[in-house]
């Protein structure tokens, strides 16, 4: 698929100042930008990249979405019926595109944030660019914002290829060779299933934690769709961890058979303790569940290290493929702007999301840091707008206050008769 022109995009030369400051251009900060602009408030949107939605133009070219269309949709604009259940990628970014033109979205591209501070009643901050200044900041670069590999031992002495699950497009370069992908993550699943149908000679995962696995839909429901079942639930505490757990464990006997027959050892976290505890949610592959019991994709122990053409699994097999892939995972890459300002928790996620500002920093909003992703974005973007409205509103409040307190302390001041003088010598004659 050939995707349309993207909308116009322009560089941060002289920008008054906006209501707010986006930063990134995924789907969350133009969701964000979009229910801003719909409550009024004027916003500008920093992408370091030279298009929208980079990050999704730069996987792999299989990748659906996990979340089913009605699920994946940005407010104001649902994904059209005629994408599909699962929508591509291609036909997603497309998407985005239109998203950004319909809302006319500010876009500033090829503008880096390098750090972000409290300056007055304002945030600074520091990019590419120069200096830009807003009252409300969002911040949206994405929950898969810098790809993480383990330091494995020898691996720079690795003979083989070795590369990021960020860097795979598709599986022509290893065609009839043997490739180990390390992590049962959805992409690393996906990946693995890719290579296999895709021709390579041998396809192996190497799993520390063996996952709960499930395929996109069953019986024609989204499994997707499971995790709005809980959001409807009344309480805070709202199901039990183990209760969630139980019902996961049996929908994967009932959907995949058990476990040993498609040679996988039971998970040691349940569905639900994992997105609460772990922030992460089942795999969702279709076909890796087959794949693995027609033992076309082995499964190995972890990798703990590298010696020359050998790859050192956690239980002491040696195995010597051409190529690995490391589906290992990302993070959320904020300590960089905002690190020092106290608002990441000790896994690096921001210790609000939403509409909740952190206490000591006003108007400072985060979004796309929720699971699930996209449902959570279209919520989330729609409420921050509602605070930005409510924090400027306070903040103009503020500042008439502040005013007429200041005017009111110097009409009392002359009224007691502390005028400046006139100098001794100027009586006015």
């Amino acid at each position: 698929m050939t995707l349309a022109p993207d909308p116009p995009v322009s560089r941060v030369a002289a920008v008054a100042e906006p209501d707010a400051l986006v930063i990134g251009a995924g789907p969350a900060g133009l969701a964000a930008a979009a229910m801003l602009g719909e409550a009024g408030l004027s916003s500008v949107v920093l992408e370091r990249s030279p298009r929208i939605g980079q990050s999704w133009r730069d996987r792999y070219e299989r990748l659906r979405l996990n979340s089913v269309r009605w699920m994946s949709g940005l407010p104001g604009y649902p994904i059209e019926r005629a994408l599909g259940r699962w929508v591509t990628r291609d036909d997603y970014v497309a998407y985005l595109e239109r998203y950004a033109e319909r809302y006319a979205i500010d876009v500033s591209s090829e503008t880096r944030v390098e750090r972000i501070d409290r300056e007055g009643d304002r945030w600074r901050l520091s990019t590419s660019a120069g200096d830009l200044h807003a009252p409300i900041v969002v911040v949206a670069t994405g929950w898969d914002n810098a790809p993480k590999t383990p330091p494995w031992p020898g691996s720079e002495d690795f003979s083989g290829k070795l590369l990021h699950a960020s860097a795979y497009r598709d599986p022509a370069p290893f065609r009839g060779r043997d490739v180990l992908v390390a992590g049962i993550g959805s992409s690393g699943g996906e990946i693995a299933v890719d290579l296999l149908e895709g021709g390579a000679d041998r396809v192996a995962l190497a799993c520390r934690t063996p996952p709960n696995i499930f395929p996109r839909q069953w019986l024609g429901f989204p499994i997707s769709a499971a995790a709005l079942f809980e959001k409807g639930l009344p309480g805070p505490g709202r199901l039990p961890a183990g209760v969630g757990d139980a019902f996961g464990r049996l929908f994967q006997r009932v959907i995949n058979g058990p476990r040993r027959s498609y040679k996988l050892p039971h998970s040691p976290y349940g569905i639900a303790t994992t997105q609460r505890t772990r922030a992460r949610t089942p795999v969702i592959v279709d076909g890796l569940v087959e794949a693995l019991r027609a033992g076309r994709i082995d499964v190995k122990s972890e990798i703990v290290g590298f010696e020359d053409t050998d790859v050192v699994l956690g239980d002491g097999e040696r195995v010597r493929p051409d190529a690995v892939v490391a589906a290992t995972g990302y993070g959320h890459g904020l300590e960089e702007i905002v690190g020092h300002l106290g608002v990441l928790d000790a896994g690096g996620g921001p210790v609000r999301r939403g509409a909740e500002a952190p206490p000591d920093a006003p108007g400072l909003h985060f979004i796309g840091y929720k699971l699930p992703h996209l449902y959570e974005i279209a919520r989330d973007a729609r409420l921050i707008a509602d605070a930005a409205v409510a924090e400027l509103a306070r903040a103009r409040e503020g500042a008439l206050r502040e005013g007429s307190g200041r005017r009111g302390r110097v009409a009392a001041h002359r009224a007691s008769g502390h005028q400046r003088r006139r100098p001794a010598h100027d009586h006015g004659q």
